[in-house]
């Protein structure tokens, strides 16, 4: 089976983005051992650099998930791009409780 030619700045782009392996594997139609193996030919590092942002893992049901990664596809961004934006604009603009429409109670 043929692989897929992959441009390799591409793949240092999705690293310096902070994807994991399986993300970047996923996004460009690889197995994780592919990637790795591509990337240690072409001297490709996958370690995320030390300006790192914090990062916090979340549980996401898969269902969930899917339609995250269905809208990240069609926007042309990967899903944790696609989750912090939304989770940034949701916090910035105070609005969790009209996400999840839920009514405050006003302080009298």
């Amino acid at each position: 089976m043929q692989k897929r030619k992959i441009d390799p700045d591409l793949i240092r782009v999705l690293v310096d983005e902070g994807l994991s392996t399986q993300e970047i594997a996923g996004r460009v139609g690889w197995t994780v051992g592919t990637l790795r193996v591509r990337c240690s030919q072409l001297k490709i590092s996958l370690r995320r650099s030390g300006k790192s942002k914090s990062h916090v893992c979340l549980a996401v049901p898969k269902a969930v998930f899917g339609q995250l990664q269905h809208h990240a596809t069609l926007m042309g961004i990967s899903e944790s791009e696609l989750a912090t934006d939304l989770l940034k604009t949701i916090v910035q603009d105070d609005l969790c409780d009209a996400v999840l429409d839920r009514e405050v109670a006003k302080a009298a």
